[in-house]
């Protein structure tokens, strides 16, 4: 025989183990049928993964949608970046802002009721700002500005305008 010469050499072989090759064939034909249900199994659950993943995009691809999340990240990192300064400003501004506030009315004239005349303190953070008095009369009334720095004046204060710098630095 051409080209088939060895056949009859294994066909003993062969009908002396057919049952073997019967039961090896069919086991083998077992395992590649459980593996395959194993991978068709897993298949469906990455298919139903992705089409959680990609419900509601509208055909948009995995690509698209990373890159768009990506865009969205960068912008609110910068807009981050612009708010941290702006707060840093602020925070700065607001240490020069009035802060604490002392208020003391009283009269300054005899012959005037009412505790018309006042003297207000108006310190920042750092207890600098100014000393506001008032003094009311029914023929003058004057205004007197005494500035501040770290919670004393080098001017001389009345003992309304102490009182009022006291009750603003203790507030």
């Amino acid at each position: 025989m051409k080209g088939g010469g060895h056949l009859p050499v294994y066909l003993p072989w062969i009908t002396e183990n057919i049952n073997g090759l019967v039961v090896t064939s069919l086991g083998l034909t077992l395992i590649s049928t459980v593996l395959l249900i194993f991978i068709y199994q897993r298949f469906r659950k990455i298919t139903a993964m992705y089409g959680d993943l990609m419900k509601g995009q509208e055909g948009r691809n995995l690509e698209e949608l990373l890159l768009e999340n990506q865009r969205v990240n960068m912008e609110a990192s910068q807009r981050l970046t612009q708010l941290e300064t702006a707060v840093t400003k602020l925070e700065t501004e607001s240490e020069e802002m009035v802060r604490h506030i002392g208020i003391v009315r009283f009269n300054a004239f005899e012959n005037v009721g009412s505790d018309q005349s006042f003297s207000v303190a108006l310190l920042n953070n750092h207890y600098n700002g100014v000393v506001i008095s008032s003094l009311y009369g029914r023929e003058l009334s004057q205004v007197y500005a005494k500035p501040i720095q770290k919670g004393k004046s080098t001017y001389l204060l009345t003992k309304e305008e102490e009182e009022a710098l006291a009750k603003a630095i203790n507030k």
